[in-house]
């Protein structure tokens, strides 16, 4: 049965977009018009960002998935090693916890080498940097909109800082070296 109270479902997509385009033109106080005008670049960084984090969800399964395996297997090789030797069935024996270091250790360095975990922590490790770069030039643009110095900014007058006191250090320099004379 249709709910005919719903005035929601008489809208179209095109009457939304025509509705929200009327909505754009009232006039807006502070950084809301400004919001308003840069909304396509803010649904940009949202799509870029949902890309991002789906990309970094894939890797880290991939990730992990090997971690599993690895792990798996180092408890499958102990529990070959316990069984065949009648000396590792006390598990609170000091040869079973050294039997289980040395089957870890193995199953991890031979992960940790291998060329496919390392290009497994490369896509993670490079995603995760996406992802922070993304965040970073999302807030710098609102930081840009409320009239505060960004790091970019801060940045420029940290490095003008430095060339300064560099060039006074020279004149310094310049100035007592006629002195000792």
């Amino acid at each position: 049965m249709k709910n005919e109270n719903n005035t929601l479902n008489d809208f179209t997509k095109d009457d939304i977009i025509e509705k929200w385009k009327k909505l754009q033109n009232f006039p807006t106080l502070g950084m809301f018009s400004a919001l308003n005008k840069d909304y396509k670049e803010y649904l940009e960084d949202m799509l870029e960002l949902n890309r991002i984090l789906m990309d970094l969800q894939k890797y880290l399964s991939n990730y992990w998935l090997q971690m599993s395996k690895t792990q798996f297997h180092a408890i499958g090789n102990v529990l070959l090693k316990s069984r065949s030797d009648p000396k590792f069935n006390d598990t609170d024996s000091e040869k079973f916890r050294l039997l289980v270091i040395d089957a870890f250790e193995e199953a991890y360095s031979s992960l940790f080498s291998s060329k496919e975990f390392a290009v497994a922590y490369n896509e993670v490790y490079s995603k995760q940097l996406d992802y922070v770069n993304c965040i970073n030039k999302i807030v710098e643009r609102n930081l840009n909109l409320l009239n505060i110095p960004t790091r970019t900014e801060l940045d420029e007058v940290l490095k003008d800082l430095q060339e300064m006191k560099k060039t006074l250090r020279n004149i310094k320099k310049a100035y007592e070296k006629p002195e000792r004379k």
